[in-house]
């Protein structure tokens, strides 16, 4: 049964990956995610179900387009299969026993969900246009207001802390998309970034991130292989604390 279930969640993990991919494509071209079928880029052919299956798709039809026969990049395959694990993972960081009676770690794990679909987007778009979308953060921290509500109703928490971070997070907002209609401002939407991030992660997991986050950075500037202005700052600190976040849960649900 515990296979099985991890199984389903690697597979549920594929499919986020696939959005992913095509999320981080059309966000920035202000392309619909949703309603729109995938294509294929190169000869603009409608992909069909059986060319959108995660891994499976990309092994079957030998990581080429069926149509036009363009070779697909095989980091596409590399990533749903991460996301896969990265799912997995997390899943099992919560030290969940019976999925059926501990309601609590679910909603914990669907909010991970959220968090990560959140960082991913956001990481993946900055990694390719150094931009930090604020639309995608509004979302997720709408996400993140519905698991607080449930902590303080269900599980009557307090969320003092929460409520200053989101209002943190709601003023670094408004500021940056005031200040967007003169010129974006790289270092005031990191600053945005990173207030989501405490939000939905707290202060020890933010402070790391960062930290993290500063090191790599230094490091680069030492071996000189990128320039300070190119550095895509979120992508690091998105992958940093969906990696620490992981390690805090296990820290927390195994020690």
């Amino acid at each position: 049964m515990e296979i099985f279930l991890e199984l389903m969640i690697f597979i549920m993990g594929t499919f986020f990956g696939s959005f992913f991919t095509l999320a981080v494509y059309r966000i920035p071209l202000k392309k619909d995610i949703t309603h729109e079928r995938s294509f294929c880029p190169n000869c603009n052919h409608r992909l069909e179900f059986l060319d959108l299956i995660p891994v499976w798709s990309y092994i079957f039809l030998g990581g080429k387009c069926r149509y036009c026969g363009q070779k697909i990049r095989i980091r596409y395959l590399l990533f749903e299969m991460l996301s896969g694990i990265v799912f997995v993972t997390a899943y099992n960081s919560l030290h969940i026993h019976n999925i059926f009676l501990e309601m609590n770690k679910i909603v914990l794990f669907l909010q991970f969900v959220f968090l990560y679909v959140t960082i991913v987007i956001v990481s993946g778009i900055d990694k390719e246009y150094r931009k930090i979308n604020s639309s995608v953060l509004l979302f997720g921290s709408i996400m993140q207001t519905i698991y607080i509500l449930y902590l303080y109703i269900m599980e009557k928490s307090s969320i003092y802390r929460y409520g200053i971070y989101f209002g943190i997070f709601i003023l670094i907002y408004i500021i940056n998309k005031i200040l967007q209609k003169k010129k974006e401002n790289y270092f005031l939407e990191i600053l945005l970034l990173i207030s989501y991030i405490l939000f939905t992660c707290l202060e020890k997991c933010t402070i790391v991130t960062i930290l993290c986050t500063v090191i790599i950075i230094l490091l680069a500037k030492m071996c000189r292989k990128k320039e300070f202005q190119k550095i895509s700052i979120g992508f690091y600190l998105g992958t940093f604390a969906i990696i620490l976040k992981i390690v805090e849960n296990y820290i927390i649900f195994y020690l």
